[in-house]
């Protein structure tokens, strides 16, 4: 197939491929020419991804409060001669004031990081540690009369601090029940966002989600740096067509950037000079 452009629209290669054949050096250079069809073809002199560059970089100009003014003075001049207007075109920066308003509101939403297991071990213990509270539950007077014959207490916890229905023992393995692999998980995570100092990316992502009504973020690992959490600019984003806001139906997701060789041997190091 060809377009009027003469540039060929070049389709991704079988998906349904073995994992040695995906894994190849070929099969990646026929997505990304795929890709690049896709978002650098252009048709009628335009192109996806620098038709969303264009769109980007205007509506922050709107909300820096540096927008063009011709607009305003082609509405106001008169059969094109604003030679007779005596005013001051500088834009009122209403705007900005908002998009600060909106961006500070959802900065202030704080949240905390959550793992939950979902493995065979972590169930295991949940299941059992569940059942435990559960007959701590149930036989509580015989447990009391049975320790204070032994002068040793039956309970694994606080005999005071016990569910004493079943919607409070859910409540109580929702909010304090916590699996060591699953503490370990959250402060990995925390230590790795805080290393990556993340509260000031995510100001910018707010404001991207603010101002373009769309916003990026990506997680990497080179052997030099570790695990990265890193801004993307919208700008600079490509994505496979989605009809969901969400982006949940996308297959891929990438970032154009300029690079030299030493970024990229940081991210392949087998790569040679040549």
């Amino acid at each position: 197939m060809q377009n009027s452009s003469t540039n060929y629209i070049i389709g991704f290669p079988n998906q349904l491929a073995s994992d040695a054949e995906k894994a190849s050096e070929e099969y990646g250079l026929m997505v990304g020419r795929a890709i690049e069809s896709e978002w650098f073809r252009k048709e009628g002199g335009q192109s996806r991804f620098y038709n969303n560059r264009d769109t980007y970089h205007k509506l922050r100009t709107y909300a820096m409060g540096e927008q063009s003014v011709r607009k305003y003075k082609n509405e106001l001049a008169v059969n094109g001669d604003i030679s007779y207007l005596n005013l001051d075109w500088t834009p009122v920066p209403i705007i900005p004031k908002f998009v600060d308003i909106v961006v500070n509101g959802i900065s202030n939403r704080l949240f905390d990081v959550k793992a939950d297991s979902v493995d065979p071990v972590s169930s295991n213990k949940k299941a059992m540690y569940k059942n435990r509270i559960q007959t701590e539950m149930r036989n509580k007077e015989d447990f009391e009369e049975i320790g204070a014959m032994l002068g040793k207490s039956m309970f694994s916890s606080n005999p005071d601090t016990l569910p004493e229905t079943d919607d409070e023992l859910e409540l109580h393995m929702q909010i304090d029940y916590k699996d060591d692999i699953e503490i370990a998980e959250e402060k990995a995570i925390e230590t790795t966002l805080k290393y990556n100092n993340y509260e000031l990316t995510k100001k910018r992502i707010d404001e991207d989600a603010t101002v373009l009504g769309i916003s990026a973020v990506k997680h990497s690992f080179n052997t030099h740096e570790g695990i990265r959490v890193e801004y993307v600019d919208p700008s600079d984003l490509v994505y496979s067509p989605t009809e969901d806001p969400y982006f949940e139906d996308c297959y891929y997701f990438g970032e154009v950037k300029n690079v030299n060789i030493t970024e990229i041997k940081k991210i392949n190091p087998n790569l040679t000079q040549s």
